[in-house]
């Protein structure tokens, strides 16, 4: 071969081979297409491990093919703190001693697995004292000071199922172990606002770069769209136990408890939620009316008509202004009412001195325990009805339940009166001639 000819040979060979950095453009092009719909995710999973691997492919002076060479770098995602999102319990009351649950929801807004210290402070009013917060696991089996919360994103757009079960991609975590960012079978998790549990957590492919890996969910039985970064936040649930003390007051107290929720890295604001407690007392009013059975006569100031049940029928009773002469029979009316929005009042018992100058008649006992219906007369012995009476003074054990039976006069329990009822007490006297 001539030279001239050899060199154009060679020419040729150099004008139709590729450009070493022709190459290299080439497949840092590709790379940057594999790795748009990375861009454009909202959120990717803690822990995942980004490898971009450069390919560099090239021949030698003669134009033969060689083994390309390559370099990576990896990037393992940072977890980035996120305050949870609590839910906000309604307002409640209670009784005196009676403890009022708080149930608390906290779901996961971080990309990975992040803790929330929790906290209370409370505030009681004047009247009531000795007061306690507790927060306490989901079972109420233990005090607790601090939830975990577990979070990662979807990898691969679909549908979650309304039945049934469906397998959603995830960005693998940087460790195979069962759970992805700290989601594991058996918990319940939210993407897009529905609420799913975890059937199971396939994760063999954590720790291995650009993978993923795979949560199992059960359906809710409402079909819900994913799409790639949807971010995934584990929920969970736990109590606040708010514990009335002692009420001093009559009148309702209130319980104000603060709970806080702070990102164990203390570099967010502290999410803050507001229960109040209305501690509810029980607020009797008594008022005492009269009829002369014998001569009616119409009093004066407030009044109220009943049956008895004494066989008169419908009788107006009066507070004041009612006469009679010595001989007339009398009848008492005691209204007990429990106010509006108290508590239950217990062991109502009514005790009623026979008035001077008049003899109490007897068999003449009834009560309305807060029915609206009189029930027959009450012996007046120390029995098991819900009065008695030993000459001088009458006993009714007023509200629902209560009975006379307790050694001696005096000695029964009294019923149950409930806010906004009203139970009634009757008797007769005779005017001593």
């Amino acid at each position: 071969m001539k030279v001239n000819e050899r060199s154009r040979t060679m020419n040729s060979n150099r004008t139709m081979r590729p450009k070493p950095w022709a190459s290299i453009f080439g497949a840092l092009a590709l790379v940057a297409a594999v790795a748009l719909p990375q861009v454009a995710m909202a959120t990717t999973g803690a822990n995942h491990i980004i490898r971009n691997t450069v390919t560099v492919s090239y021949d030698d002076t003669f134009g033969t093919n060689q083994t390309p060479v390559t370099a990576s770098v990896d990037v393992t995602v940072n977890l980035v703190e996120a305050q949870t999102v609590l839910n906000t319990p309604g307002d409640q009351s209670t009784d005196p001693a009676t403890t009022v649950t708080y149930t608390y929801t906290a779901t996961a807004a971080a990309n990975g697995l992040d803790s929330y210290n929790l906290s209370t402070a409370m505030t009681e009013s004047a009247g009531i004292s000795g007061s306690t917060a507790t927060i306490r696991n989901a079972g109420d089996t233990a005090t607790i000071a601090s939830v975990s919360l577990g979070g990662t994103s979807v990898a691969a757009s679909g549908t979650i199922a309304a039945a049934g079960t469906t397998a959603i991609s995830v960005p693998a975590d940087s460790a195979n172990d069962g759970a992805v960012n700290g989601i594991a079978a058996g918990e319940t998790f939210v993407v897009n606002g529905a609420v799913f549990t975890v059937a199971s957590v396939d994760d063999v492919n954590g720790g291995t770069a650009n993978a993923t890996s795979t949560i199992t969910v059960n359906g809710n039985g409402t079909a819900t769209a994913i799409a790639i970064g949807d971010q995934i936040g584990e929920q969970l649930t736990f109590l606040v136990k708010v514990d009335p003390g002692t009420v001093i007051a009559t009148t309702n107290q209130t319980i104000t408890v603060d709970l806080g929720a702070q990102d164990s890295g203390a570099t967010l604001a502290a999410v803050p939620d507001q229960t109040v407690t209305t501690v509810t007392v029980a607020s009797l009013t008594v008022v005492k009316y009269v009829a002369n059975i014998t001569n009616p006569v119409a009093g004066v100031g407030s009044t109220v008509a009943l049956d008895t049940g004494g066989g008169a029928g419908s009788i107006t009773y009066y507070t004041s202004g009612v006469t009679g002469d010595p001989g007339d029979t009398l009848e008492y009316v005691i209204e007990v009412s429990n106010a509006a929005g108290a508590s239950t009042a217990s062991n109502v018992v009514l005790s009623d001195p026979v008035p001077a100058f008049t003899t109490y008649t007897g068999g003449t006992m009834r009560l309305d325990p807060g029915t609206g219906t009189f029930a027959g007369a009450l012996d007046g012995d120390s029995d098991t009805d819900a009065g008695e009476a030993d000459g001088t003074t009458v006993y009714l054990y007023a509200g629902s339940g209560g009975t006379d039976n307790g050694a001696g006069f005096g000695n029964g329990v009294g019923g149950s009166l409930a806010a906004g009822a009203t139970t009634y007490g009757s008797f007769r006297v005779t005017i001593d001639n």
